[in-house]
């Protein structure tokens, strides 16, 4: 893998999870005020719940950053591999993420529905990201 290469994805995926986290964070306040107001605590457990793990998206996705300025001096494929294993790593507790979100569907209660919703989406959301950027850096290996 090339340098550009490696620097492209370096760049990108916190940019993406960025994105992704003030989506999350805006939807899902703006879910947990309407869920308020209408009285549908489902609505407002979604809402909470998008907002929480927008917020911690968020906090990954400023912590790549920084990583990525702080600049570290490991060859392009030492790097890339890294990188590589980590979102391999991150994509198994993503199918752990989306497996919880749907046993907590299965409980009964009030707000299950709407908390399980938004940890099943946030999951999936994040196992995509993983494995196309795990792929990406495998394929841009060669």
């Amino acid at each position: 893998m090339n340098e550009a290469d490696l620097d492209h994805v370096q760049r990108l995926l916190p940019r993406l999870l960025g994105a992704w986290a003030a989506l999350s964070v805006l939807g899902g306040l703006a879910a947990y005020v309407a869920g308020r107001r209408r009285g549908d605590e489902a609505l407002a457990a979604f809402g909470r719940q998008s907002a929480a793990w927008g917020a911690v998206d968020a906090a990954i996705a400023a912590a790549g950053e920084r990583g990525r300025r702080r600049g570290e001096h490991r060859p392009p494929e030492v790097a890339a591999r890294r990188l590589r294993r980590l979102l391999w790593a991150n994509a198994v507790a993503d199918v752990g993420y989306v497996a919880g979100g749907v046993a907590w569907a299965r409980r009964p209660g009030s707000t299950a529905t709407g908390d399980s919703a938004a940890v099943v989406i946030q999951g999936a959301f994040l196992f995509v990201l993983d494995v196309a950027f795990a792929h990406a850096l495998r394929s841009a290996q060669g």
